[in-house]
This record gives C-alpha cells, structure tokens and sequence, in this order.
C-alpha cells in the first residue's frame, strides 16, 4: 500500500492518517515506514519532518532551561 510504485493516492493517505490515529500501533507503524527501504518517498519525507522538528524543540527547550539555570548565578554576582 504505501510502496515506492507511484504516487500515493488520496485512500493511501486516508489508511496512513487512520492509522496514526490508532494509540501505540501509529508508533509502530511510524517506525516501520520510517525505516523500510520500499516506503514511498514523498510519505518518508513526511514522517522525517516531525523528527527534524522535535529536534529543534528539543534544542530550544534545553537551550532555555540551561540559561535559566545560569541566570540566579549571573544575578548573585552582581551584587558581591
């Protein structure tokens, strides 16, 4: 179904959203996609997205919290 033989079609699209929809087996399925070598491409390109996207909130949220625990400390020298 969603094999690298063409062009998805609209109900490829439709089984793939329903089974994200699915708790747990859209993990699955998700990694299975992710890592076959016969997944479509333009669906690959759609599962690699979120990845790229995680890792830049990820980036973020860490980059804050480590200037924020760096902050009381640049604030206590200010006042020695």
């Amino acid at each position: 179904m969603f094999n690298s033989n063409g062009h998805m079609t609209v109900g490829d699209w439709f089984v793939f959203h329903l089974l994200m929809a699915i708790p747990l087996v859209n993990i699955v399925v998700y990694i299975v996609l992710l890592f076959s070598s016969t997944t479509n491409p333009s669906l690959k390109s759609y599962l690699i997205l979120p990845l790229i996207m995680l890792v830049i909130v990820l980036g973020i949220i860490i980059g804050m919290i480590a200037i924020g625990m760096s902050l009381p400390q640049i604030g206590a020298y200010m006042y020695v």
